[in-house]
């Protein structure tokens, strides 16, 4: 097997067999270049993406084994891994396509960054418990389990964890009675393997499908597809994962019964992917190999992820068996996800943007802001969420409460990307071909105005989209201080009672606010989550019947909250004042303690809104909300007693109104 990359000699020679000469160079021609830019590919497409990603993973299997070469403490009580190397070469000569296979898996990739990280650093990392030579010591467990797929005989010491020993793609074996890292002696004849740790021994013919006492095998699905079955496995085996696992989770699932609700999902998924956006399913098939499942979560916020360096694997949250809309919705996290690991493969061949990672950025669908590299991730990912729910609203096919659930993400997401894409694409940090990229992937998007989405969803739309905005301003902008400063002094003065305002507050570009992150924002989008619950009643009347259980249900969501999306403004506004005038604490009206008054803010925008009377006061706190809350509080701490907020911000408003 030869360590390759995307280019010039390769650096690794006691690593390479002596025929091969030059690395191969991977490259995309222009127009399956701005295929994947505009969002989508196409199964050619990313089978180049495979190749160069192929070249990719034996580039850094071989910096792996360079670095780790003369480290005692990356070998332990294992054989050098030349002697790992060598199992796997002779394995890739019986069947490249099997070392392939377990080379490209997504928990390979995962493990290759982990450990060349861990390799870099002088120090141990803090959250990390096994010692390096367990890590390096899945190379390996690779070469073993490619061996006894080519039915090739070895002998070799293997790290345990515990008594648990994963071969990748085969399953993990388990010897009790081991505590902590340890070196498994391993013997395969070509048809058994052989573990022994201390006094245990245990003995498995391979391949074995079934679960039996010390061995627990993958779970793997088969989607039949036009083309052919694909396989689909459940990354819940092996260390090497997106989120570490939580071995003190609660109500964990037995294999049997995870497999059948992913089963299930994946079944009733796959068919609706394929119906409402072909694109997506084709790019889907191309790449995805493995799902991570995740403990479930609460309604409307199912949680997924990637890794960069893992492509084709993603993370996603369990379905529940009372989530609305499940299948869709998951359909979307498959599309979503994928986007990801496209753009990831991607990267690994072309720079989009200078190493800048400074999170500086607003994202429509973080509560935190982002670097460029996420930004790209961002907007490329929800413009297939977008696309499928476009695909799922104009295919006609959808329940009539999924189909409204259909037009407002679509919506949504349509808006979010139209207010991000345009500056994101003018970013000084972009390279030539990453502002090629964003220019396709904005002209896609730009086209998508003919989806039949009603009025009033796309005005809700728009205010979610809002809200989100104004909540982000509260939290991560701080204004300019001169200007507070100038305001509070007018008002205290008596400016507020009538006074010529002394100068125009300008809306663009409000007086130079700084970045100021703050790192305990969360759950920017509970009254998004309250909207969808409104959308697909009687998920809403249920939580209002039961107010108590809010917290639990949406957590951020503030009994204000509730009231402003079932329709009292009034009430819902009476409550957002209390909080604001009250600072950080138990939210009134019962629920949650808040360490900060933004949603407070952010909602009272949404109540005045709705309650219609407060034009100047709305716009202040939708344009400049940071320097309304900043005016208020040194109002309250220079006179010892609260402002009225909608006042201050009624007055703010006027102020930019104002001639000079």
């Amino acid at each position: 097997m030869t360590p390759v990359g995307s280019g010039g000699e390769d650096p690794f020679q006691r690593h390479r067999p002596p025929t091969s000469a030059r690395a191969p160079r991977h490259g995309l021609p222009p127009r399956h270049f701005d295929a994947l830019a505009a969002g989508g590919g196409g199964a050619a497409v990313i089978a180049h993406l495979w190749d160069a990603e192929r070249s990719h993973r034996l580039l850094l299997l071989g910096l792996l084994m360079a670095m780790a070469a003369d480290r005692p403490d990356a070998i332990g009580p294992l054989e050098h891994l030349d002697h790992a190397w060598e199992l796997l070469s002779e394995a890739e000569r019986l069947s490249r396509a099997v070392t392939d296979d377990l080379l490209l898996l997504p928990e390979t990739g995962v493990w290759l960054q982990h450990t060349l990280r861990r390799l870099r650093e002088d120090e141990v990392p803090p959250d990390e418990d096994q010692p390096l030579w367990v890590d390096t010591g899945q190379l390996h467990l690779i070469a073993a389990a490619s061996a006894i797929r080519t039915g090739l005989s070895f002998s070799l010491r293997l790290p345990s964890r515990s008594g648990t020993v994963w071969l990748p793609s085969l399953g993990r074996a388990t010897l009790p009675g081991s505590a902590g890292p340890g070196a498994v002696q391993a013997d395969f004849d070509g048809a058994a393997l052989t573990l022994r740790l201390g006094d245990e021994t245990l003995h498995v013919a391979l391949p074995c499908r079934q679960a039996a006492l010390g061995w627990q095998p993958p779970t793997t699905f088969v989607l039949e597809l036009p083309e052919g079955p694909m396989e689909v496995h459940l990354s819940d085996l092996g260390p090497y994962r997106i989120f570490p696992a939580d071995p003190a989770a609660e109500h964990s699932p037995s294999p049997a019964e995870q497999a059948d609700r992913w089963g299930e999902l994946l079944g009733h998924a796959w068919p609706l992917l394929g119906r409402a956006d072909p694109q997506a399913a084709e790019d889907v098939a191309a790449c995805l190999r493995s799902i991570e499942p995740l403990p479930a979560s609460t309604p409307f916020r199912w949680h997924s992820a990637t890794m960069g360096g893992g492509m084709g694997g993603l993370a996603a949250s369990e379905p529940t068996a009372v989530e609305p809309a499940a299948v869709a919705q998951f359909a979307a996290i498959l599309t979503h996800e994928i986007q990801h690991s496209k753009l990831s493969a991607l990267m690994h061949m072309y720079s989009l943007h200078t190493q800048e990672d400074r999170p500086r950025l607003y994202a429509p669908w973080r509560d935190d802001p982002r670097p460029l590299n996420g930004m790209l991730h961002g907007v490329y990912a929800f413009s297939a969420v977008a696309r499928f729910w476009r695909g799922y609203v104009l295919g006609g096919g959808a329940p009539p409460d999924e189909a409204v659930l259909a037009q407002f993400e679509f919506a949504l997401r349509r808006e979010q990307l139209l207010r991000v894409l345009p500056p994101l694409g003018k970013d000084r940090e972009l390279t030539r071909l990453g502002r090629r990229f964003l220019g396709q992937l904005a002209e896609t998007v730009s086209d998508w105005a003919d989806a039949s989405v009603p009025k009033a969803l796309v005005g809700e739309a728009e205010r979610v989209a809002e809200d989100h905005a104004v909540s982000w301003r509260l939290h991560h902008l701080a204004p300019d201080a001169s200007l507070v400063a100038e305001l509070v002094d007018h008002w205290i003065t008596g400016g507020h009672t009538g006074r010529p305002i002394p100068r125009v507050i300008p809306w663009q570009g409000c007086p130079a606010p700084r970045l100021v992150p703050d790192p305990t924002a969360r759950n920017l989008d509970a009254r998004a989550v309250l909207t969808r619950m409104r959308l697909m009643e009687p998920a809403l009347a249920k939580l209002r019947a039961d107010p108590e259980r809010l917290a639990a249900t949406v957590e951020g969501a503030r009994p204000a909250d509730l009231l402003l999306v079932a329709g009292d403004a009034i009430a819902a506004r009476e409550l957002y004042v209390r909080e604001i005038s009250a600072g950080p604490g138990p939210a009134p009206g019962g629920g949650a303690v808040f360490h900060s008054t933004a949603g407070a803010w952010a909602g009272l925008r949404l109540a005045l809104d709705s309650s219609g009377g407060h034009r100047a006061a709305g716009l202040a706190l939708l344009r400049c909300p940071e320097l309304v809350r900043a005016v208020h509080r040194a109002i309250g701490d220079a006179t010892g007693e609260p402002a009225d907020p909608v006042a201050v911000a009624a007055w703010v408003g006027r102020a930019a109104e104002s001639p000079a």
